[in-house]
């Protein structure tokens, strides 16, 4: 329904459409930097009557109450690097998170705790060639996670466990595609400005196409300059900006109107990252996998698992206006298991095709306010790692909606939330599962 809502407001505001060409516009060379620290909090409930067997042990059930909460809050610290020129695309991102896990289940008078204090190392990046001029690139990946997860249980029936867990994700890969997605964040982002300069009388002249195309370009390079003092990047910037629409004569006389515009959508204007384009690929990526488990502070067990994994995918993103743009992704894979060593991936399939597609909108009201939201469908055969029996070899569907949204506070300081439902059809020993999530946090950049 809210997909619905949200999918009938856009076909109904497209007249207000942009007032120049997308398909000309050319993001200009660049390289970036951010440093980003996150502080997030979670959680959720659940209650209800479940039948379970009675203990006269006759084969009859009781209607036992239960009840279950968990929440989490959790810290990151991001680092993302990107390159571009029309010849090669370079990204990287790294990010090292830890979060802390408490969860309460009271079913009939037992009742049960856990503390879950985790640790996450995640990187990935890619360098990408074009052969051709937005059309036909190779590209080399690679990506990294490790995981160490330790929890402590307390029970009000039986004795404490504790156990701990490593996990290493390796992998490496060649691709070939064709087709760019254009960063037009900047772009809009001075629409956004001479549009408003404009609706308040503060142009000297008529606004062209090629304006707002060399100003967006202007901009892009601006911001490219690092500053650790924000008041003198402010006012840097600002003299820059003022200066160039100046020089287009665009502005010739200048009043606290105009400053007061420039200043707050300069200032608040960098919401959303926004895209323009489709992309094609086909990528191999060879994997390895590492697991480490210590129950009760035994002895450890070690698994391994390497395998070879192929991808289709195709990433479709139209910019509709100043307002709205739309999303459409495809992927398809298989991953060969070539070697298992260990019981953690003894039931793991020799072969495990997924699909995954997905479909949304997203919305920009004003330069502070992002939204957008999708629905989706994911499918794949049923994976149990440590299998202790024989397990199902099953096809899994799940569906799925997502909405996200962000507001920014202070030109580095945003409000950030998230909200899923999700419905799987089945799942080792469960059937029909529905799962809700939120997510409230404070993203703050550095630099």
């Amino acid at each position: 329904m809210v997909m619905l809502c949200i999918l009938g407001t856009s076909l109904a505001g497209t007249s207000q459409d942009k007032s120049f060409d997308l398909s000309k516009y050319k993001f200009p060379d660049y390289k970036r930097h951010e440093l980003e620290l996150n502080f997030n909090s979670s959680g959720q409930s659940s209650k209800g009557s479940q039948d379970e067997p009675s203990s006269t042990g006759d084969g009859t059930t009781v209607m036992n109450d239960y009840l279950y909460s968990y929440f989490s809050s959790n810290f990151s610290l991001g680092y993302q690097y990107d390159y571009l020129t029309r010849k090669q695309i370079d990204y990287l991102y790294s990010k090292f998170s830890g979060e802390y896990g408490y969860s309460k289940n009271n079913r009939n008078g037992n009742t049960s705790k856990q503390y879950n204090p985790r640790i996450d190392l995640y990187l990935t990046g890619f360098k990408r060639y074009y052969l051709k001029e937005n059309k036909f690139f190779l590209e080399g990946m690679t990506d990294l996670n490790y995981i160490f997860d330790e929890s402590k249980n307390t029970y009000s029936y039986m004795d404490d466990t504790k156990s701990s867990q490593k996990y290493l994700d390796v992998s490496v890969g060649f691709g070939a595609g064709t087709g760019r997605m254009e960063k037009v964040s900047d772009l809009w982002q001075t629409y956004y400005i001479l549009e408003k300069l404009k609706a308040q009388k503060s142009l000297s002249r008529e606004l062209e196409e090629k304006d707002i195309f060399e100003v967006a370009a202007f901009v892009s390079k601006l911001k490219n300059k690092r500053f650790f003092d924000s008041r003198l990047q402010k006012i840097a910037e600002l003299q820059a900006l003022d200066s160039t629409l100046r020089k287009r004569g665009l502005v010739e006389d200048s009043d606290i109107s105009y400053f007061t515009t420039l200043n707050d959508y300069w200032s608040y204007g960098n919401f959303h990252d926004r895209e323009s384009g489709r992309v094609f690929k086909v990528w191999l990526s060879p994997e390895y996998q590492m697991h480490n488990n210590q129950p009760n502070d035994t002895s450890s067990v070690n698994s391994d698992k390497t395998s070879l994994i192929s991808n289709i995918s195709l990433n479709c993103t139209k910019q509709l206006n100043l307002f709205w743009e739309r999303h459409f992704n495809v992927l398809l894979s298989n991953e060969s298991v070539i070697d298992t060593t260990g019981k953690y991936y003894n039931s793991y399939p020799a072969n495990n095709f997924k699909t995954n597609v997905n479909f949304g909108y997203g919305f920009f009201p004003n330069s502070r306010t992002s939204i957008s939201g999708n629905i989706g469908y994911s499918g794949q055969k049923m994976v149990v790692l440590n299998a202790t029996t024989v397990t199902p070899n099953d096809w899994v569907n799940r569906a799925y909606i997502n909405l996200i949204g962000a507001y920014y506070i202070s030109p580095q300081l945003q409000i950030t939330g998230n909200f899923n439902l999700d419905y799987i059809d089945k799942s080792y020993n469960s059937h029909n599962q529905v799962f809700t999530r939120y997510n409230l946090g404070l993203r703050y950049a550095i630099f």
